[in-house]
């Protein structure tokens, strides 16, 4: 499944700055810290203009955590098995466990037992480690660029990935839930799972609610007009651009299209 997402932040400090969603198909899961948009092409932007007065705040869909599993064994076989094996482990619990397994920077994959050796070619001995990448990004700037997912640095071996959980109650809640999975995946040989980063959130599909988000447009927009005469009229403009969204507590995020409207005689 693709998703747009944005980097996780730490402690989910609010951050300004935005990012925009177009609907290719897909049910996108869209991580949200600060505010962002996908561009026509799909990719990631940031956007400076503070958001509009209208839109749709609501609580967002899940959270997402990094982490990294790692092995130090001296040997790069034996290193190779370890990651692969608590990988596998990991998926296994997850799927039972109510968890996903997901790579990607801003379009999240999920990691199965099937595609596994497609999303980490390094990992899976079938392409050179450093051609293993955290792709999809937005920034052409490499002082931006996530690290790989994968990489073996000649004595230790990391798979970069995230676990993502339902979002159903406090933030608090969903941290220990990835906690308590994170420390149920058993080491295997020299190998371990660590958590990296902080929490970000998620929001399916922002293009389900253009909809609602014009209704609330088209609602203001007529407002502000009854307080004119009928010798005046409205301009409405933006509604063709991506939805946008905007990080505003813990759990939740404003969904909002970059419209404009005035009033003329």
């Amino acid at each position: 499944m693709k998703a747009f997402i944005l980097a996780a932040i730490s402690s989910l400090t609010l951050v300004a700055g935005p990012l925009y969603a177009q609907d290719d198909g897909y049910s996108e899961v869209v991580v949200v810290s600060g505010v962002r948009r996908s561009s026509l092409s799909g990719s990631a932007t940031a956007v400076v203009a503070p958001p509009p007065v209208i839109g749709l705040k609501r609580q967002a869909d899940s959270a997402v955590r990094n982490i990294e599993i790692v092995s130090d064994s001296r040997e790069e076989a034996m290193r190779r098995q370890e990651v692969q094996t608590m990988l596998f482990d990991a998926i296994d619990r997850a799927k039972r466990n109510g968890f996903t397994l997901v790579t990607g920077q801003f379009e999240l994959v999920e990691v199965t037992k099937a595609n596994w050796k497609d999303l980490f070619p390094g990992l899976a001995g079938t392409e050179d480690s450093q051609d293993d990448e955290d792709d999809d990004s937005y920034d052409d700037d490499d002082d931006n660029q996530p690290p790989p997912a994968f990489e073996d640095s000649g004595s230790i071996m990391v798979v970069r990935l995230k676990v993502k959980t339902k979002l159903d109650g406090s933030i608090g809640n969903a941290q220990q839930a990835i906690d308590k999975f994170v420390k149920s995946v058993p080491a295997t040989g020299r190998s371990q799972i660590e958590q990296t980063g902080g929490l970000a959130l998620t929001i399916i599909n922002p293009e389900q609610y253009r909809d609602e988000i014009y209704r609330r447009i088209a609602a203001g927009a007529t407002h502000a007009m009854s307080f004119y005469g009928a010798e005046y009229g409205l301009d409405v403009t933006g509604l063709d651009k991506s939805i946008a969204w905007k990080q505003v507590s813990n759990t939740e995020v404003f969904l909002y299209i970059p419209y404009g409207f005035s009033i003329k005689k």
